[in-house]
Parts: structure tokens; C-alpha cells; sequence
């Protein structure tokens, strides 16, 4: 992985530790003042984990030889020379070998993004629509497909060409157990 370059927006890790650290003075608090501590604490970790799942964990990596995407319970990894298309209709996804991967940490903007641009986002003579707002430079799905079809375009093949898709549902699990303790705490 040489020139590698990490792409995860801001407002994902921002939104992500805001709801750890909410969570957990919530267990502090329950400990200090008094509570079921255990059911607190069981649903709040449900909670931790939910965030760091969904907002923290995805990312992109781009580089030189390839393209690394981190999603919540799948990582897939793919040298350029595989990729058939990226594309950003729901959030910026990438066609290998026939299959779809999204990037859970691209999403594309939603319905008020045209109104938040500006003209010149557009480029020279274009208008509104014609343009995707999902390949817009203001959106998370529009900067990674950027980067992500400059290295295509750069790529030089050697020969070599790697895929693999690699589950883990560790966290998934992790999520349901303490959901499972905390239900019962409440009940029992």
C-alpha cells in the first residue's frame, strides 16, 4: 500500500464520539447517584458499540495499487486493475467482478444539498441538474469517488491483482449480547 490516503468524514467521527461520551457520563452518573447500574450500563454499551459501528469503524482507503473499504461487518479490498466502475447513486460504490460494494463512510448528500451549492460547483456552463449531486466536491460520496477515480485513472498494472472480502460480525454480536443483558436486567 504505497501513497495511501484515508477517507472518513468528519462529521461521522464527530457524531460517533459525541454519542460515546453521552453514553458513557450517563453509566458515571448512574454509578454516582445510584440506579440499576446494570441495566444502564448494558444499554448504554449497546449504544457505545452502535456508534462505534456505524460512525467510527467505516472508512476508505485509497491508494496507489488498489482500494481498502471498511464497513461495519465486511472489509473488501481490490486492486484498481478489478474495478469495473465506482459510482455514487446511494453512496459511493465500487463494481468488482460483477458485484456491488458500497462505502458505508461515503454516503451521498440528501434532497437540501442543491441548495447549499453553489454555482461554480457545477463547472463552467453546467447547471443544476446537469450534474449528479451525489458527484458533487461538497459531499462525502462526491470527494472519495474523486480521489478514487484519479488513482484508477493513474494506475499503471503489474500483473498482480488481489480481491477479498473478509465478514466479521464480532461487534454485531457483541451489540445483541448486551442488548440481551440489558432486557433481561429490566425484567428481572
Amino acid at each position: 500500500m504505497t501513497n495511501l490516503e484515508k477517507f472518513r468524514p468528519t462529521s461521522a467521527l464527530v457524531s460517533g464520539w459525541t454519542l460515546i461520551a453521552f453514553l458513557t457520563g450517563f453509566i458515571i452518573e448512574t454509578g454516582i447517584y445510584g440506579g440499576n447500574l446494570l441495566a444502564v450500563s448494558a444499554t448504554c454499551a449497546t449504544g457505545i458499540l452502535s456508534s462505534y459501528l456505524l460512525f467510527i469503524k467505516p472508512y476508505v482507503f485509497i491508494f496507489d495499487e488498489g482500494i481498502k473499504i471498511i464497513n461495519p461487518t465486511k472489509n473488501i479490498t481490490a486492486s484498481w486493475d478489478l474495478v469495473e466502475e465506482i459510482e455514487t447513486k446511494f453512496s459511493m460504490s465500487v463494481l468488482i467482478r460483477g458485484q456491488v460494494f458500497y462505502a458505508w463512510a461515503a454516503p451521498a448528500p440528501g434532497r437540501s444539498h442543491s441548495r447549499r451549492m453553489h454555482k461554480s460547483d457545477f463547472g463552467p456552463g453546467l447547471h443544476v441538474n446537469a450534474r449528479r449531486l451525489a458527484d458533487s466536491p461538497g459531499s462525502d460520496s462526491g470527494v472519495c469517488a474523486y480521489i478514487a477515480r484519479l488513482r484508477l485513472k493513474a494506475f499503471v498494472p503489474n500483473g498482480e491483482s488481489t480481491f477479498a472480502v473478509e465478514r466479521s460480525y464480532l461487534y454485531v454480536y457483541a451489540i445483541i449480547g448486551c442488548a440481551v443483558i440489558s432486557v433481561l436486567s429490566f425484567i428481572l
